[in-house]
C-alpha cells in the first residue's frame, strides 16, 4: 500500500496548525497586538489567564522550582563553557585546514524550514512540519519556565503570551525589570538558566521516549528494505557511478543489507581506490571510492542515505497505512531532540541579549564591584563570543573561496 508523501503530509499539517492559530487569534483579538520589527510583522497575544496559571504553578511548588532553578545554574555555566570551547576548537580546526589546503565545512549552521531535510553551506533545512512543531514546543517550555521560576522566587510577571514573528512561532514572558534587577544573584541566575536547562530536560525525555517506546515499536512493525539515497555530492564517486537521489540500495558486493548500520560497516571496511558494486532498484552501479575530504585515508562515496522500510505484511493487512505514523513521530522526536540541544546551547552563549549573556553579566557585576570595569570585561567576553560565532558561521565559506 502506498505511503503518504512527506511533503504533502507537511503541507497538510502546516495548514491545519496555522488555521488553528489564526482561528484562536481571531477569537481573542482583543488581547492581540501587531507590532513591527523593521518590515516584519510581529503578532503578540498576551494572556492574563496564562499569567495566573504560571503564577499558581510557581508559587504552589515554589521550593521545588527554586531547587530546579538552582540546579540549572551550574548546568547552564558548564554548557556555556562547552559551547565557547567548541567554537574555539572549530576556529582552530578551520585555520589548520586552510593551511593544509583541505576542504572546509561549516560546523555551525542557520536552521530554516524546508520541504525536506538537507544541508547547504551555512544552512540546515528542516522539514517545515517538524521545524514549526519543534520550535513551538521549545519556545513555550523555555519561556514559560523563566516565568515559573521567577514566580517561585516571588518576582511578579507583567505579561505572558505567544505570537508569530511573520510565520515563526514565539513565546515570551515579561518580568518586572526593576524587581528583577534588585533580586539576589541566585534568583536572577536561576531564572535565566531555567529556560535552556528545560530545553535539555525535554531533550532527555524525548531521547528516553524514542529509545524505550518508539524505536522498539518501529522495529516490531517494519521490515528494512534498503538504504535510500537522500542526496549526492556533485562530482564525487557516487555521482560518477550513476547513482541518484532516491535510489534504494539493497546489497553491496553481493551482500544483502540488513540495516543502515550494516551498510556503514561495509563502507567503512574499504579504502580509497577500492571498488564497490551496489545493487539498487535502478540496477547495479559500480563506484570507485575516493578519499574522505574530512579525514585523510578514509574511503568516500559522497552520499547521504537513510533507512527505507515497509510495514510488515501481517500488520499492513490489519492496520493499513496507520503504522507509518510511527515513522513521522520518530522523525519529529529526532528534530525535537536536536533543536532543543542546539537552541539551548545557542541561548547560553555569553553574548549581550541572550540568556547566557545576561547570566555572565550578572556574575561579572557580582565579582567585580567596579561597575565600569565589570562592563568592560563583559563587553570583551560578549564581543569575543560573537566573533567566534560569526567566524564559525561565515569563515569556512569565505576562506574556502580563497583556496
Amino acid at each position: 500500500m502506498a505511503t503518504i508523501d512527506p511533503f504533502v503530509f507537511s503541507l497538510i499539517a502546516v495548514a491545519i496548525i496555522y488555521s488553528a492559530i489564526g482561528a484562536f487569534l481571531w477569537k481573542n483579538k482583543k488581547n492581540v497586538k501587531i507590532e513591527w520589527m523593521a518590515f516584519i510583522p510581529v503578532i503578540l497575544y498576551r494572556s492574563k489567564r496564562t499569567i495566573e496559571h504560571v503564577r499558581k504553578l510557581g508559587r504552589t511548588y515554589e521550593k521545588f522550582w527554586q531547587i530546579y532553578g538552582t540546579i540549572a545554574i551550574p548546568v547552564a555555566f558548564i554548557a556555556m563553557a562547552f559551547i565557547v570551547y567548541f567554537l574555539i576548537q572549530q576556529v582552530l580546526a578551520t585555520i589548520t585546514k586552510v593551511l593544509n589546503g583541505e576542504t572546509l565545512q561549516s560546523a555551525v549552521q542557520f536552521i530554516l524550514p524546508g520541504a525536506s531535510a538537507s544541508s547547504s553551506g551555512i544552512v540546515q533545512f528542516v522539514p517545515i512540519w517538524y521545524f514549526l512543531g519543534s520550535l513551538a514546543i521549545i519556545l513555550v517550555v523555555h519561556e514559560l519556565m523563566h516565568g515559573v521560576v521567577a514566580e517561585a522566587f516571588k518576582l511578579k510577571l507583567k505579561s505572558v503570551g505567544f505570537g508569530l514573528l511573520a510565520i515563526i512561532p514565539l513565546a515570551f514572558v515579561e518580568p518586572d525589570e526593576k524587581q528583577f534587577n534588585k533580586a539576589p544573584l541566585r534568583a536572577r541566575e536561576a531564572i535565566l538558566a531555567s529556560g535552556a536547562f528545560t530545553n535539555f530536560v525535554v531533550a532527555i525525555i524525548v531521547l528516553g521516549l524514542t529509545t524505550f517506546l518508539v524505536a522498539p515499536a518501529i522495529a516490531g512493525t517494519f521490515d528494512f528494505t534498503g538504504a535510500k539515497i537522500v542526496s549526492i555530492t556533485p562530482g564525487e564517486p557516487a555521482e560518477l557511478a550513476g547513482l541518484e537521489a532516491g535510489d534504494i540500495i539493497t546489497a553491496a558486493n553481493g551482500i544483502e543489507l540488513k540495516s543502515t548500520k550494516h551498510f556503514v560497516n561495509i563502507l567503512s571496511a574499504n579504502k580509497p581506490g577500492d571498488s564497490i558494486t551496489l545493487a539498487t532498484n535502478n540496477g547495479d552501479k559500480t563506484a570507485i571510492f575516493g578519499e574522505n575530504p574530512k579525514q585523510e585515508g578514509l574511503a568516500y562515496l559522497g552520499i547521504q542515505f537513510q533507512s527505507e522500510s515497509a510495514v510488515k505484511p501481517t500488520i499492513a493487512d490489519r492496520y493499513g497505512q496507520l503504522p507509518w505514523a510511527l515513522q513521522y513521530i520518530a522523525q519529529f522526536f529526532y528534530w525535537l531532540f536536536v533543536l532543543n540541544i542546539g537552541i539551548g546551547l545557542f541561548n547560553l552563549l555569553p553574548i549581550g541579549p541572550l540568556d547566557g549573556g545576561k547570566m555572565a553579566n550578572s556574575l561579572i557585576d557580582y565579582v567585580i564591584k567596579n561597575k565600569t570595569n565589570a562592563q568592560k570585561v563583559f563587553m570583551l567576553i560578549s564581543y569575543l563570543s560573537l566573533a567566534l560565532l560569526l567566524f564559525n558561521l561565515f569563515g569556512p565559506a569565505i576562506l574556502g573561496g580563497f583556496q
